[in-house]
């Protein structure tokens, strides 16, 4: 069903929109999250977002930020996304709230409304993401501990049996298919020569090659398979921003359990993405191995997640603002099918 289709089945649905703050501040008010005498000032888009309406709103006394999901992707409303994923980013914060090192490094959840499949957060003040790294900044040290740190805090504090109420089955199952399927689905619609002249041969390549094409399968699975943490599930520098004086962590509607390695290869395939140095990954890797409860870290596991991220950044739909040369989205996909294959995440590098 089309977007406007959805919106016209659903007339009493409070669809907010950043252009009508009367009507923001109207909900806001109806759901006591605005205090006495507190009044809207300005609705604005607080930065790019792929899967929620994310509304800065500038208040008479305060800056909040509020969350609404739709039945759709925002920034690609043609595919559609599940409406209930509000209510596990809000039992994510929920639940972290009881673990200081990773509350720590997160804004507070302010309030929170299923029905309206809405959220309202603290709003971290001059923080900026950290998509910044794919221009060329350098990773800074101290970032790379805080987010191995927040990572270990996150997976030691909620190790044990998979927690039903963190199922999230559906998004699940959407980030499957934009991650192992969509990317190498023959004519899936994708003009890649976009991106890099000669990139659709690259991908076409890789999905002949049968060795790739199965472990690219297993690694699926095993993302549908539940697993023994509490992952945040897209643990990237989108879902990173830094404050003058901290660095925190947003976004956690693909939260589940499942394997540590998820958000490991996540954030080792984005380094390379980011034209980072394999020393980043590898002192990311080590501050993580040295928190306490870390775990057996599954390096083959984290290779195929890592190389499987990187293959749908390159010639899926979730693109990234990569600043690179020419052929080195095609050289890239190549070293992420050797590293699958081979069961090497440094192959990304060498």
């Amino acid at each position: 069903m089309a977007k406007a289709d959805v919106v016209r089945a659903h007339p009493d649905f409070p669809w907010l929109s950043l252009d009508d703050p009367a009507g923001v501040e109207a909900f806001l008010k109806a759901r006591g999250w605005l205090d006495a005498g507190e009044s809207v000032r300005a609705c604005e888009k607080p930065g790019e977002g792929n899967m929620n309406l994310t509304i800065r709103v500038r208040t008479n006394r305060r800056s909040l930020i509020v969350k609404q999901a739709r039945p759709w992707v925002e920034k690609y409303d043609h595919i559609p996304a599940p409406w209930d994923r509000v209510q596990y980013e809000i039992r994510f914060y929920e639940r972290i709230a009881r673990i200081p090192g990773v509350a720590s490094r997160m804004p507070r959840l302010l309030g929170g409304d299923t029905d309206a499949h809405a959220l309202i957060l603290e709003d971290l003040v001059g923080a900026e993401s950290l998509t910044s790294l794919y221009s060329g900044e350098a990773f800074a040290e101290t970032d790379v501990r805080h987010l191995a740190e927040y990572l270990g805090a996150l997976h030691q504090a909620t190790r044990g049996p998979a927690d039903p109420a963190f199922m999230n089955w559906a998004m699940r199952q959407l980030n499957h298919q934009h991650i192992f399927e969509f990317p190498l689905a023959e004519n899936n619609g994708l003009d890649l020569e976009q991106f890099e002249c000669g990139l659709t041969a690259a991908a076409e390549k890789l999905r002949h090659d049968a060795a790739y094409r199965g472990l690219n399968r297993y690694t699926g699975e095993r993302y549908l398979t539940a697993g023994p943490v509490l992952i945040h599930g897209d643990f990237f520098p989108g879902s990173w921003l830094r404050t003058p004086k901290e660095i925190f962590v947003i976004d956690p509607e693909f939260c589940f359990y499942g394997d540590a390695e998820f958000d490991l290869g996540c954030v080792v395939a984005h380094l390379r993405l980011a034209q980072q140095p394999r020393e980043c990954a590898e002192s990311f890797l080590h501050a993580y191995s040295e928190q306490p409860g870390a775990g057996n870290v599954q390096s083959p596991l984290l290779t195929c997640f890592a190389a499987a991220e990187v293959m749908r950044r390159l010639i899926g739909v979730a693109q990234l603002p990569l600043a690179v040369l020419s052929g080195s989205r095609a050289e890239l996909l190549d070293r992420s099918r050797r590293a699958m294959v081979d069961q090497a995440w440094e192959e990304l590098w060498e």
